[in-house]
């Protein structure tokens, strides 16, 4: 088991990420495995009560997130809230 985060924002939140000719990979290999990638995102319990801006911008790149292998499992969340 994994614990959640509690994430509350009341004001002015500006998460950024910029790729220029790269690339952002997260990857699970092997039984079991989990790859968990968040990039300008919120992730637990969130609650926003104000401004929240997310952007990922990529440009001649790629983001990849990866499972391979029996029972794993990825997860990705871009510029993304992800909560109860």
């Amino acid at each position: 088991m994994s614990a959640q985060a509690e994430v509350k924002i009341k004001g002015n939140n500006d998460q950024k990420v910029t790729v220029k000719n790269g690339a952002v990979a997260n990857m699970a290999i092997g039984a079991g495995a989990t790859a968990k990638q968040n990039l300008a995102s919120n992730k637990g319990n969130v609650n926003i009560g104000g401004n929240n801006k997310q952007e990922v911008s990529v440009t001649n790149g790629a983001v990849a997130n990866m499972a391979i292998g029996a029972m794993t499992k990825a997860e990705q969340n871009l510029a993304s809230n992800d909560g109860k």
